[in-house]
């Protein structure tokens, strides 16, 4: 009886093991993704684990999240705006605020309060974006400017 017990356990284990995760294997594109919405497909699959054992449940969710297999869609960049929402856009080059702009409704057009060379701006210059509730989002504008 002891021996049963240990085989039918052992074999859960087994099959477990070689099934990390559902979402690892069903979507390996979302590999490294930090967070975003849970996707809820997965994540019953992952807690079906449980039923076997603990121990199952457990690898599958812990595979899962720290892989990020488990989101749906990554990060906050893919939020609507809602309306009226006006954001902030400013470019910067070694700390001077050289053009700004009001975002609303996802336009805008950058007013340059200061001559500086393109290139400049190419090289050293940041976009940072300001949200209503004190979000900041920034980046550099050589990663967001194709090569010419």
């Amino acid at each position: 009886m002891q021996r049963r017990r240990f085989l039918k356990s052992s074999a859960v284990l087994a099959a477990a093991a070689g099934t990390p995760g559902c979402g690892y294997l069903l979507y390996p594109e979302r590999r490294g993704t930090v967070g975003g919405r849970i996707d809820l497909a997965v994540l019953v699959i992952d807690l079906l684990w449980l039923l076997p054992g603990l121990l199952p449940g457990a690898i599958c969710l812990a595979v899962d999240f720290t892989t990020g297999c488990i989101y749906a869609s990554g990060g906050s960049a893919d939020r609507t705006d809602a309306d009226g929402e006006v954001l902030l856009a400013e470019v910067d080059v070694d700390e001077d605020v050289v053009a700004r702009t009001e975002v609303e409704r996802r336009k805008g057009s950058l007013e340059w309060n200061q001559s500086t060379s393109e290139d400049k701006v190419k090289e050293r210059g940041r976009l940072v974006v300001r949200g209503p509730n004190g979000q900041i989002a920034s980046a550099m504008i050589r990663t967001l400017v194709p090569p010419a």
